[in-house]
């Protein structure tokens, strides 16, 4: 019984240098991971706010210009029902795509996990 736990004791500090190295390079991985992770972040949020800044914009403007257009006419009340299905139908479209983006986001670390889990595969059979 007293020799397993020395058994155990002896082989890890026998596998100490390998395992530091193999530490440092799941630490590396995990860095350039991370730094996709941000980038990809970052480049979301570019992209959402030039598309809320540009979609606000166009509306407005082509909404006044509608309305100023059917002002006068009996389909005025249509004419603004119409820009705000419309106004509806873009915002779900631009929804549907920011989800898509974010969905990526389970895919993170994925390399990370993978070799973590190798890893520890590879201990667990070898104790």
């Amino acid at each position: 019984m007293r020799s397993t736990p020395f058994r155990v004791i002896r082989m890890l500090l026998s596998a100490g240098g390998p395992l530091l190295a193999q530490a440092d390079l799941q630490g590396q991985l995990a860095r350039v991971e991370w730094e996709e992770q941000k980038s990809r972040l970052l480049r979301m949020l570019v992209l959402a706010l030039l598309c809320y800044t540009g979609i606000v914009c166009v509306m407005l403007l082509i909404g006044a210009l509608v309305l100023a257009f059917g002002w006068d006419t009996e389909y005025r009340i249509p004419i603004a029902l119409a820009l705000v299905a419309i106004y509806g139908l873009a915002t779900a479209l631009a929804w549907r795509r920011f989800r898509a983006l974010s969905a990526q986001s389970s895919q993170a670390f994925a390399a990370t996990r993978e070799e973590l889990a190798a890893d520890l595969a590879v201990l667990r059979s070898n104790l």
